[in-house]
């Protein structure tokens, strides 16, 4: 055996060699221990706000915010979310009745240091800029292919219009309110009937002139459990609850999840700092097995299909709150779900709908997403909210091939309105420019050619849409699209919202003149 001498005393040569590599750890430790002892305080800031920020969501660029709102509003409330409860100002976004709920969610001890948290904040304070560079959409060309009619409140009074559904097979819509009502029109519309229900409904399932609807309890942000799925028939009678003690659902599907032959729920339950996702598997017995597929707040919208054709129903998802993504959940069998996240947005960014339709027609779903919520902690405007087209590439991954700043977008879908053959886009916002272009509350793309034309009506301004459907719904075999509103007076100009008192349209339908 090889061996060398050392101090007079006989090692092997591996021995050795470990001794030297020890003598490497502990200069490579002491190196890395120089490293953080010298860093600058400025490098020191953006690793501590990189590593916290970036462990729950996308870090969030400081370029995305003013230095004022950083300050005063998003970091606050992110310290109480880190355990700093020391630092309360984060508690004045909690409903009192929900602080209990939300306190129970909270790290058992704080995530970070005070010391931490202060170079943290520095760093947001110090990169910020003091406001946005905000794109201003000159004005846009009139579009002509639709007509549009007004169809006012049915109470004469100010609209707080929650849901809009468009029942093509009878010949009706019906329209929600936030202060818990559901109307049902006819062809000619007019009212048929109206019933109370027992909070605002969000969404509305139409089978065999039975409904099913999702009411959220409580409306606004907040983590109880008030919400419930129930059925009516078409007179508004014989309700049964299917599912309650929900955190404020905002949409629902029907799907055979476990191929069973019975129809179970997936459930968006949205909540506010708490909620979920979850299936309810219909056991054959008017009960339903609770599935929770996430706990992410804010859950969306769902589209369920069996997306890798192995016979089951997977389910694609948009998460909207504080972790805002795109996911998609295969079905492995047994309510077994496997997550693979899709796409992945700043948490600032305000996701609010996405759909999935074939672009370039090559045979894989592409993504049409908004977003632009801007009811939380930066009420502004915001250069990076808008329309987006995500191409699926042959991997499965998705890259960004088209984007129209668009303030306040609220939601997208795609049909071939005028029939020539390719797909035009049809968006609203709740959150529009009121102040300079209070018309593209509604804005409609034209395609031509594969290029994209911004076409909005003067109509649009008669209110402030918050839910939009497209469908048939004068029999003519093209789309008509019908928007709700709810008009609420927040960063709107006197005189506009003065117009909506007076005319109190709680519906615009843009009848299609294609045919």
């Amino acid at each position: 055996m090889r061996t060398a001498k050392i101090s007079g005393q006989g090692i092997s040569f591996n021995n050795f060699c470990e001794i030297l590599m020890s003598g490497y750890s502990f200069i490579g430790l002491s190196l890395v221990l120089l490293f953080f002892s010298c860093e600058s305080v400025e490098k020191k800031e953006e690793r501590y706000a990189k590593q916290y920020c970036a462990s729950c969501h996308v870090f969030p660029e400081p370029k995305l915010l003013p230095k004022e709102i950083w300050k005063n509003h998003v970091l606050p409330n992110m310290a109480f979310r880190m355990g700093l409860t020391n630092l309360m100002e984060g508690a004045q976004y909690v409903p009192m009745p929900d602080l209990v709920t939300v306190a129970g969610t909270l790290p058992g001890r704080p995530m970070v240091s005070e010391e931490e948290w202060k170079l943290i904040t520095h760093y947001f304070e110090k990169n910020a800029p003091d406001s946005l560079v905000i794109p201003v959409n000159g004005k846009l060309e009139n579009l002509d292919l639709f007509e549009a009619i007004k169809l006012l409140d049915p109470d004469r009074s100010l609209p707080l219009i929650t849901l809009v559904k468009a029942d093509t097979l009878n010949q009706r819509i019906y329209l929600g309110t936030r202060t818990g009502k559901l109307t049902q029109f006819n062809s000619r519309f007019e009212i048929e009937r109206s019933f109370p229900l027992s909070s605002p409904p969000s969404h509305i399932s139409i089978s065999n002139n039975e409904l099913t609807v999702s009411l959220m309890g409580i409306m606004d942000p907040n983590d109880r459990t008030k919400g419930e799925l129930s059925t009516y028939n078409a007179d508004g009678n014989n309700q049964e609850i299917l599912i309650d003690s929900l955190k404020r659902p905002v949409y629902f599907e029907e799907a055979d999840l476990n191929a069973d032959g019975k129809k179970d729920f997936i459930v968006c339950a949205f909540g506010n700092y708490t909620g979920e996702l979850a299936v309810y598997e219909n056991n054959g017995k008017s009960e339903y097995n609770k599935h929770v597929i996430s706990t992410l707040p804010g859950s969306r919208r769902t589209l369920s299909r069996d997306f890798n054709d192995d016979g089951l129903i997977d389910i694609l998802a948009l998460f909207t709150q504080g972790d805002e993504q795109i996911t998609l959940f295969i079905n492995e069998g047994n309510f077994r779900l496997k997550q693979k996240i899709l796409l992945r947005f700043p948490s600032v960014y305000g996701s609010t709908y996405f759909d999935i339709v074939d672009f370039n027609k090559d045979g894989r779903f592409d993504i049409l997403y908004t977003n632009g919520d801007n009811s939380d902690y930066s009420q502004i405007l915001k250069p990076y909210h808008g329309v987006r087209i995500f191409l699926q590439e042959s991997n499965g991954t998705f890259s960004e091939s088209w984007f129209y700043p668009m303030h306040g977008a609220s939601k997208a879908v795609a049909f071939d309105f005028d029939l020539d053959g390719d797909l035009d886009i049809a968006s609203f916002s709740f959150f529009p420019d009121f102040t300079k272009n209070p018309d593209q509350g509604f804005i409609y793309f034209e395609n031509k050619e594969g290029n994209f034309y911004p076409l909005t009506l003067p109509e649009v301004t008669a209110g402030r849409w918050i839910v939009m459907d497209v469908a048939d719904i004068d029999g003519d075999n093209d789309k008509d699209i019908l928007l709700g509103a709810l008009d609420f007076n927040t960063k709107v100009p006197k005189v506009l919202f003065q117009l909506w008192e007076e005319e109190k349209t709680a519906v615009l339908i843009l009848r299609n003149r294609t045919k």
